[in-house]
């Protein structure tokens, strides 16, 4: 099959779902075992747990969508439980720490201190899953990268193939719609209300956005990384390249629990605490998102993802017009994990040659503060709950002072 081409400067690219194996829906696995009933708990298991290419190894089809935001919701439903119970832990360990002024100079970090408690112990279950899941697949053992590609797109697309696509797709949806959270406060303002004399005030909007305290010194790299995670997560599963694409799932997950720990020690201000984890997390972040992800799985993309046209399946005229899509998309994360390396660097710096312990991806120009002994510089309660105010109160100021610093981040 070619090109229909209509103008001399416009193409049609031929659909790809024809040409890539038809996964078998629920309807039509009901008819196929007779003794089972539509819609009973024993049919809706086989399907989804012990039945291979079934429409959920698809999130374009409806079936994986519904279960997806199902999965969201629940997602959210867990976090909105256990969070407070995890900001209270950490709100505990910073008074056992610095003393009880503590908690009321630092009520952003403690905040942010439950969202990476729940961050870790989702990171470290799916790696722990994804490491006892994959071990014994082909493309980590005897047939190394080339077995990514090979075969394709006869590559059966089996349960926990499916199910990991499912919670991870979820849980990275779920991780932007935090970072919106955790970044804007959206204030709706009736347009009948009352309007000042003053000239600016008069020019009001229905909905008025502003930052928040807890929004993060990396917002730009973290909302590019989410938007293109999630087009490759979809991409990838339509595209039938869950292998490579859980790999790369995988990679992130390992580097993502030295960083989750990293974060909660300087929530707290554990020195010590914070300097081992760094550095674990700086040695981690080098071997899987600097060495890994570019030279093995990227590399193998650039040289060996030829080898999807072996079957004769697909034709090489959508290989052309596919692949561009996933060479930018995975260049798009090694260049941002440079970036964040980049940020590293000047933490470990810091750290090193000033003795100071400063997150830059969470405080953008660093945190101004005493690091020796228990003791953090504090500021009044009052002020505390001033900025918080204004932010929630439609951000009447743009300044970003964080609990427990002194300098303005702009």
């Amino acid at each position: 099959m070619g090109i229909a081409q209509d103008s001399w400067l416009a193409v049609q690219v031929p659909p790809l779902a024809p040409h890539l194996p038809r996964l078998l829906t629920y309807p039509d696995f009901v008819k196929q075992q007779s003794s089972s009933s539509y819609g009973s708990v024993q049919s809706l298991y086989q399907y989804a747990f012990e039945t291979e290419s079934t429409s959920l190894g698809n999130l374009g089809t409806p079936t994986s969508a519904l279960v997806l935001l199902v999965l969201v919701l629940l997602i959210r439903t867990v976090k909105s439980i256990l969070l407070p119970t995890f900001s209270k832990l950490g709100r505990q360990a910073g008074r056992r720490t610095h003393g009880p002024d503590w908690e009321a100079a630092n009520q952003v970090r403690i905040v942010k201190f439950g969202e990476y408690v729940f961050r870790l112990l989702y990171h470290a279950a799916i790696s722990l899953y994804g490491v006892t899941y994959f071990w014994d697949k082909e493309w980590w053992k005897s047939g190394g990268t080339l077995s990514l590609f090979q075969g394709f797109p006869n590559h059966a697309v089996q349960p926990g193939m499916a199910w990991y696509y499912l919670l991870q797709a979820a849980y990275n949806l779920d991780a932007f719609v935090s970072l919106l959270e955790l970044s804007f406060c959206v204030t709706l303002q009736s347009p009948f209300a009352k309007k000042t004399t003053t000239k600016k005030e008069q020019q009001q909007w229905p909905v008025r956005i502003a930052w928040r305290e807890t929004v993060r010194g990396d917002f730009q790299e973290m909302f590019v990384h989410h938007v293109v995670t999630n087009v490759l997560v979809i991409g990838s599963s339509f595209c039938r390249l869950t292998r490579t694409g859980s790999m790369v799932f995988l990679v992130h997950d390992l580097s993502d629990v030295p960083v989750d720990l990293s974060k909660l020690a300087n929530f707290l201000k554990w020195k010590a605490a914070t300097a081992i984890c760094f550095f674990i997390m700086v040695l981690v972040w080098m071997i899987t998102r600097l060495y890994i992800l570019p030279v093995t799985i990227y590399g193998a993309i650039l040289t060996q993802s030829q080898h999807v046209l072996e079957s004769g399946v697909l034709p090489p005229v959508l290989y052309a017009c596919y692949r561009p899509f996933f060479y930018v998309g995975v260049a798009f994360l090694i260049l941002l994990h440079a970036a964040w390396f980049a940020m590293f660097i000047r933490m470990g710096y810091l750290l090193v040659f000033k003795n100071e312990t400063h997150d830059l991806s969470e405080f953008k120009k660093g945190e101004e503060q005493q690091i020796h002994g228990k003791s953090s510089t504090a500021v009044p309660a009052t002020t505390t709950k001033t900025t918080i105010t204004a932010a929630t109160n439609g951000g009447k100021t743009r300044s970003r002072r964080y609990a427990g610093d002194e300098k303005k981040d702009d």
